[in-house]
């Protein structure tokens, strides 16, 4: 949206992809989401991290303005506070007297809302199944009688791997206690197949609380990227379950809304 509002008054955008799975490191990957997400300006695939280093980064996002000097003037890291960015873009620009920009603010977080979940073992946390997570290799789980809040168990054949989880047959689940409107997660297909995963929500068909990503409470996963899979309207406690119908399905990471 800056883009296009301010491109022709002389603002020059920069994209860094910083990659955090291995997926997304592999151009035709980036490719393909700068045309999805109509991308007009350059993107820097940054795979050895050199550019988040340099700039002594720690988040995805963040923003730098860097005025005609070449100097950093203003950062802002995480989302939100849209609207505080784009005026000190106006102010740059020297547009500062011509009017107020948009009261817009970014996604608000709900208290106690779910932090970010990942389920490789390298950094997952809040697994709240009664075995031992095998590493590499698959292995059988069983939901447990109770799951704490914040926290996810998996049921079926699964093979844990540093940054993933990977459905190791038919109606393996995976099921997360949460709190938050929207639920996201970072899915993929092992076998570059199509994946259909049926979603319940509270044990009961998702109805018209389902996400963009998943119609009818079903999300085909056909390629590596974020769905959206619950919206509530508002936030509220859940129980997702999600059931694949092949073998393949990739899980990463859950975000939320």
């Amino acid at each position: 949206d800056w883009d296009k509002k301010y491109r022709d008054m002389g603002l020059v955008i920069v994209g860094v992809h910083s990659p955090e799975f291995e997926f997304e490191k592999k151009p035709a990957n980036v490719r393909d989401a700068i045309a999805q997400h109509g991308i007009r300006y350059p993107v820097a695939l940054d795979n050895n991290l050199a550019t988040w280093l340099n700039f002594h980064n720690r988040y995805w996002p963040a923003h730098y303005l860097i005025d005609r000097q070449g100097r950093v003037v203003y950062t802002h890291f995480g989302e939100g506070k849209y609207n505080v960015t784009e005026n000190n873009i106006r102010y740059l620009l020297g547009l500062k007297e011509q009017g107020e920009t948009i009261q817009v603010e970014g996604p608000t977080f709900a208290p106690g809302q779910t932090p970010e979940t990942y389920l490789g073992y390298d950094r997952a946390d809040s697994f709240g199944g009664n075995e031992s997570v095998m590493r590499d290799a698959q292995g059988g789980y069983r939901f447990p009688a109770t799951l704490p809040a914040g926290a996810w168990a998996l049921s079926g054949t699964w093979q844990v791997e540093r940054e993933k989880i990977v459905a190791g047959g038919q109606g393996a689940a995976l099921r997360l206690n949460f709190k938050a409107r929207k639920v996201f997660l970072v899915l993929g297909t092992a076998g570059g197949k199509p994946v259909r995963a049926t979603l319940k929500l509270n044990g009961e068909a998702v109805g018209n609380n389902a996400g963009k990503d998943a119609t009818a409470g079903v999300v085909t996963v056909e390629r590596n990227t974020l769905y959206e899979l619950i919206d509530q309207r508002s936030p509220k406690n859940g129980l997702l379950e999600i059931e694949t119908d092949a073998p393949g399905l990739e899980a990463y990471a859950f975000t939320f809304g």
